[in-house]
């Protein structure tokens, strides 16, 4: 069972930071655009403990998720006239 797993099947559980791993699985991104991601300083990864583990916070994946999708208003237009 990895880390983001809950034993009850609900939603899982995301911590603060993650690994590249991790952050892949969370996000659903291809490692390319991870790769992308990391060029354009959107998402860091850093190396932290004793065995310099490279982590990001989940807050920055959240971040470039919304920028990957844009306003989500601007897709809501109708043309209804409101």
């Amino acid at each position: 069972m990895g880390a983001a797993e809950k034993l009850d099947g609900t939603i899982p559980f995301w911590p603060a930071a993650m690994t590249r791993a991790m952050a892949l699985a969370y996000t659903s991104v291809s490692e390319t655009q991870m790769r992308q991601w990391e060029r354009e300083g959107t998402v860091r990864f850093r190396a932290r403990g004793p065995n310099g583990s490279m982590i990001t916070e989940r807050a920055q994946l959240d971040d470039a998720i919304r920028k990957l999708f844009g306003d989500v208003a601007e897709d809501m237009d109708f043309g209804d006239g409101d």
